[in-house]
């Protein structure tokens, strides 16, 4: 799978300070009331369960996998999102339409 994933500094400074070269962008399913809400997928560090459920890359030192049942994004990029002390890793470009 030919695929450009980018990881900002902060990113990569966030999971330095956490220790961690490894990440995961998982699809998330959030049902309601029957009815699939879509939302962009998660992002969590460390490995993921089933690694054959993974496309797996190698960006700048850190190991990423990425979820199998996504769409492939022909580029997407990782970031922080928060404030103080709680921030967390996000796919910053990811689109939702409509």
């Amino acid at each position: 799978m030919s695929m450009t994933i980018n990881i900002t500094q902060k990113a990569l400074k966030f999971l330095q300070k956490a220790k961690k070269k490894k990440l995961y962008i998982k699809r998330l399913v959030v049902t309601q009331c029957c009815i699939p809400i879509s939302t962009p997928p998660t992002v969590r560090k460390g490995s993921p369960r089933k690694l054959d459920d993974y496309y797996q890359f190698n960006v700048n030192g850190i190991t990423v996998y990425y979820d199998r049942n996504l769409i492939r994004k022909p580029e997407l990029t990782i970031d922080t999102q928060g404030l103080g002390f709680y921030e967390r890793l996000v796919v910053s470009d990811w689109v939702i339409r409509y």
